[in-house]
């Protein structure tokens, strides 16, 4: 994993307050074996025909499940779903009161890949997606490369300038894949998004006058991202 033009790690991070979002449950899931246990927020309906583990952005400067933009897209993922779609947010490992330390994307990604499992124990015959925010974009692609079974990876503000991209972990995944990002974006100019969209062969939506955080578009980001990752909802009444 590259490390160009990350910022100095802050002493004491900004982080978003913990949220519970309408239906849903605080739960522990299991690590792989020999892997630290997570912190989790999970909803499952009755009979969902489909399943989404959310990936959030970097620990070290203050991300975790609580952080605005994955929260933006779990929680339009719930208004919409209408009982199709379960959801499952979680911190990775040393974040909130999951177990273990950060392992610079390593122990991260391997953290996704429990979370799909998990999620994926709780509704197995439901289709898969996987969305990433920022880092979560990294280590979510590559947990769905080796997890395989993964339809959907939604790429939300794919940090090109921090992490590196190859084209065999979107082979790998074998997943249809989209890219989400804002025209002012911090960590990837437009002609970066473009490259990165045609190296791993996925549409590409920039949303105007939106910053990496999407300060101003955040809900019409989530309104966007939500029926690409769950396509049962807009079928929805």
């Amino acid at each position: 994993m590259s490390r160009r033009d990350l910022p100095p790690v802050p002493e004491n991070p900004e982080k978003s307050p913990p949220v519970m979002l309408k239906g849903e449950s605080a739960i522990t899931i299991d690590g792989l074996p020999g892997e630290p246990s997570l912190e989790a927020r999970i909803f499952v309906p009755e009979d969902p025909a489909r399943t989404v583990v959310i990936c959030h952005p970097h620990p070290l400067y203050g991300g975790t499940m609580h952080s605005a933009v994955p929260l933006a897209i779990t929680k339009v993922l719930g208004e919409k779903g209408e009982g199709k779609v379960a959801t499952l947010r979680f911190n990775y490992r040393g974040v909130g009161t999951s177990e273990g330390s950060y392992d610079e994307g390593r122990g991260e990604m391997l953290d996704v890949r429990a979370a799909i499992r998990a999620l994926r124990a709780r509704a197995p015959s439901a289709k898969m997606s996987v969305c990433g925010y920022s880092f979560g974009t990294f280590v979510g692609l590559r947990a769905a490369a080796i997890e395989r079974g993964v339809e959907r990876v939604a790429l939300v503000a794919p940090a090109v300038r921090i992490f590196d991209f190859v084209k065999e972990d979107a082979t790998g995944a074998g997943a249809k894949l989209a890219i989400f990002i804002g025209d002012r974006d911090e960590f990837c100019d437009l002609d970066e998004a473009r490259e990165l969209a045609s190296v791993i062969d996925a549409p590409l939506e920039i949303f105007p006058e939106s910053d990496h955080y999407f300060i101003r578009s955040r809900r019409k980001l989530a309104e966007r991202v939500a029926p690409f990752l769950a396509p049962e909802i807009e079928r929805a009444p």
